[in-house]
């Protein structure tokens, strides 16, 4: 009786070992290579495969050569075309979608096929929330008495159409008993795309600075952007459109005059996580050239966990004609750790 169950059961693993890589979905590459596991998606020129010997693997588009599900997957064509159904080898380079009992495409060219489980602002079907939140601290005691803080987010909400973007900076700073820093801003952004790389934007912000004699400087303006790249890897646009610009200083006379603005935002997945980003504001006066700011955010994320990230900045803030007895040039380095989803 024993002797009959271990080959019972060594019988049944192995029977379900063939029933499992029966059920795998599969890859196979322009060099010959088969990978199988999971299908997880494919946007831009990369797939994604989760494995059960390497975790999640992502595999150039131009090197797949036949791709096969055993499971339902949402399919979008570069025709913004949709449907669920389990993919179906062909030859070499094509696919087949095949939707139920009845429903079976005809094979067409694997450069055709756009999306695999495109995500909710892709598909129309939903709205993809992402934000992070950072903070940054810093004391000293002893024979100095130092203590810094800052602290940043932003959150961003995506459609197919539309997409609205809020944030916040804030930094306090003592020496000793003397307050060295306190400044803050938050800006609000809304843009809505007329296709996938054209879009239209509305902005505004806010933002008071103690030792530059800023009591609030606040912005509001409209114009157009291009999105050229928009992903999990790489995502780059440039804006360009016009501003008001109102100031209050504490010292001296305010102002307030139209400006044209133009602004770069870029981040980029390295490798092991490390991703590099640039964000870039410029406003020049329409009624006095002379009249300029510029501002930008330089620097690395590295993960140190699924959501906690670190982070290495360099702001610079530039106005080309501050108040009397001010310095153009405020630059801040940042070391922060950070929550992000």
């Amino acid at each position: 009786m024993p002797r009959f169950s271990i080959t019972h059961l060594i019988a049944t693993f192995f029977l379900w070992g063939i029933y499992s890589a029966t059920q795998a979905d599969t890859l196979l590459l322009v060099n010959g290579d088969q990978l199988t596991g999971t299908v997880l998606k494919k946007e831009g020129n990369a797939v994604v495969l989760r494995t059960s010997y390497a975790g999640d693997v992502t595999i150039k588009w131009a090197d797949v050569a036949h791709i096969q599900t055993d499971k339902p997957v949402h399919v979008m064509l570069n025709d913004e075309s949709s449907m669920k159904g389990i993919l179906l080898s062909t030859d070499a380079g094509k696919v087949r979608i095949k939707a139920g009992e009845i429903i079976e495409t005809a094979p067409f060219d694997l450069s055709k096929l756009a999306y695999i489980n495109p995500s909710p602002e892709v598909s129309g079907q939903g709205v993809k929330v992402t934000g992070r939140a950072s903070v940054g601290v810093a004391s000293v005691s002893g024979n100095s008495e130092t203590q810094n803080l800052h602290l940043d987010g932003e959150w961003a909400a995506r459609t197919k159409e539309n997409r609205f973007t809020a944030g916040a900076a804030f930094n306090r700073a003592r020496d000793s008993s003397r307050q060295t820093a306190s400044n803050g801003r938050g800006y609000l952004k809304y843009d809505h795309f007329m296709n996938k790389k054209w879009y239209l934007y509305a902005n505004t912000s806010a933002e008071r600075d103690r030792f530059k004699d800023l009591n609030l400087r606040t912005t509001f303006g409209v114009g157009s952007g291009y999105q050229i790249f928009e992903g999990r890897d790489l995502n780059l646009s440039v804006e360009g459109g016009i501003n008001y610009v109102n100031v209050d200083y504490d010292l001296k006379d305010g102002k307030g005059y139209p400006s044209a603005r133009w602004a770069i935002k870029y981040d980029q997945l390295l490798f092991a996580g490390l991703t590099v980003f640039h964000q870039h504001e410029g406003l020049v006066s329409l009624e006095n050239t002379e009249d300029m700011l510029l501002r930008t955010k330089t620097g690395l994320r590295f993960p140190l966990s699924r959501k906690l990230v670190g982070a290495t900045q360099l702001n610079v803030d530039w106005d080309r004609l501050p108040p009397p007895g001010k310095a153009s040039t405020d630059r801040t380095f940042l070391f922060n750790l950070g929550y992000q989803w």
